[in-house]
């Protein structure tokens, strides 16, 4: 994997996949996908990143969408791995259950581009029509596409 890698692609994308019960074991899913695409290189030292910036303040988007992210020196390039989940899961107490996760990963040197990733991330997902979407995506290609397009600004 290299800087021109595609932020995300179908291996990164789980549709009606049960991923686990709570943020812990989603966001452990979701990193073993993209340590299994050669994007991460160390699963506990990234999933301990996002669960450390998940312990700070919760992600969870009105409209059932969780936007994990982190830094690390464990990303090899910039990803984000997006999940449909068969069913609602209780992401962070006192938030709504969410059925839509986009885990960010970004290099650990990188704080440039991880903050434009997660400011064109964010901005999708405040638009209604990019959530339904998503929630309506009929295959990983699909939803891999959605966020490639919501990404690139298209």
């Amino acid at each position: 994997m290299n800087d021109t890698s595609p932020v995300t692609t179908p291996t990164i994308a789980s549709l009606d996949q049960d991923l686990g019960a709570d943020a812990a074991s989603v966001i452990r899913s979701l990193a073993a996908l993209l340590h299994d695409d050669g994007r991460v290189s160390d699963v506990d030292v990234f999933v301990d990143a996002a669960l450390a910036r998940e312990a700070l303040g919760s992600t969870v988007l009105p409209g059932g969408i969780a936007m994990p992210h982190a830094r690390s020196h464990a990303v090899a390039t910039q990803s984000v791995a997006v999940a449909r989940l068969p069913e609602p899961v209780a992401f962070s107490a006192g938030a709504e259950p969410v059925r839509l996760v986009l885990l960010l990963a970004s290099p650990g040197g990188d704080s440039a581009g991880y903050l434009a990733l997660l400011q064109k991330i964010a901005t999708a997902c405040v638009k209604y029509s990019f959530v339904a979407d998503l929630l309506d995506a009929r295959s990983p290609e699909a939803l891999s596409e959605l966020v490639a397009k919501a990404v690139s600004g298209r």
